[in-house]
């Protein structure tokens, strides 16, 4: 039984998926941010508390939203991490979505008219030992923003999609792999940001963080322009 219903839920709590749950909600989404490790996004650190996250014109509107403070060294852009998690955790709460932390889950899946689609997500806790289930929440749309593909892996498993996960790719600054990839894995989840990189073997583009950005805010378009679930990728005819 469903304890409570989110147009959609975020998974991640880092550059991507804060930039997604804060577009949507700026789109009047109702968003529930869960980020499993136990604080705000420990990746989100990669450049150290006090260091550079560099970043170019295409993100500074999105930024200054925020309220995001910007720097400029001998013509290059960078922003704090550390700011960076708190000013768009305190955009995304005053925009009335809702952010928790530290909790186990995996994907919830329903029949449909085209295939399997996602119904939610299943939050669980370590009970004497033993994973029990907690919570029931529903969404009709996922997006997964983690470092490592955390409910990816889950749903390419659970559904047998004939995805292989390739890792992580080479560090080449500034790529753009994994915004090319941000898009529909199945109908009402999508894969953005480090999660797609994972998957797909996609370079990672420190220390310039635009590209990770940017994966959100596309994340959040594909849910206004196919929010009814249709994918963008071909599947096999066991899913869709």
């Amino acid at each position: 039984m469903l304890s409570r219903n989110y147009d959609v839920i975020v998974i991640g709590a880092g550059y991507t998926g804060l930039a997604a749950a804060a577009s949507l909600l700026e789109d009047n989404h109702n968003v529930l941010v869960i980020e499993p490790e136990p604080g705000l996004s420990q990746h989100t650190y990669y450049a150290g508390l006090c260091g550079k996250a560099y970043i170019d014109d295409r993100v500074v509107d999105f930024l200054e939203r925020s309220r995001v403070k910007i720097f400029n060294d001998n013509d290059k852009k960078w922003i704090r991490p550390l700011e960076y998690i708190v000013k768009l955790s305190s955009r995304i709460l005053d925009l009335g979505g809702e952010i928790i932390v530290n909790t186990d889950l995996e994907p919830l899946f329903s029949p449909s008219g085209t295939g399997i689609t996602i119904a939610g997500i299943i939050i669980r806790e370590l009970n004497e030992q033993m994973l029990s289930d907690k919570e029931i929440i529903g969404s009709r749309i996922i997006v997964d923003a983690t470092a490592n593909g955390y409910l990816t892996g889950m749903v390419l498993d659970r559904l047998k999609i004939s995805v292989v996960s390739e890792g992580l790719g080479p560090t080449i600054p500034g790529s753009e792999e994994l915004v090319e990839r941000t898009h529909w894995l199945i109908p009402g989840f999508i894969v953005a940001g480090m999660s797609a990189a994972m998957i797909y073997g996609c370079s990672q583009p420190w220390p310039y963080i635009s590209p990770l950005i940017q994966s959100g805010i596309k994340a959040s378009e594909l849910v206004r322009t196919g929010y009814n679930g249709y994918v963008s990728n071909p599947l096999p005819p066991n899913v869709i």
